[in-house]
């Protein structure tokens, strides 16, 4: 299992402008997967150090199983035949 972070698109504008572009990261833990997955927008988590996860806010991380399709298909990864 690996653990990945992403940086999730913005979802509009949230406030005045100088709050608006901030970014917003999402930490998955994916059973089964060790592979490059920067085509779908994934890093792996252990290139970044304690202090720059924290940075990003990433503070868990969503537990994603090999029967997880749907959650595969939203994050774009694509499944091994």
């Amino acid at each position: 299992m690996a653990r990945y972070i992403r940086k999730l698109p913005p979802l509009g504008s949230l406030g005045p402008t100088e709050e608006r572009g901030f970014a917003v990261w999402a930490g998955y833990d994916i059973v089964g997967v060790e592979d490059d997955l920067s085509y779908a927008g994934l890093e792996l988590a252990d290139r970044f150090s304690e202090e720059e996860l924290a940075a990003r806010r990433v503070t868990t991380f969503i537990r994603v199983g090999p029967g997880d399709t749907a959650l595969y298909e939203k994050l774009g990864i694509r499944r091994k035949s």
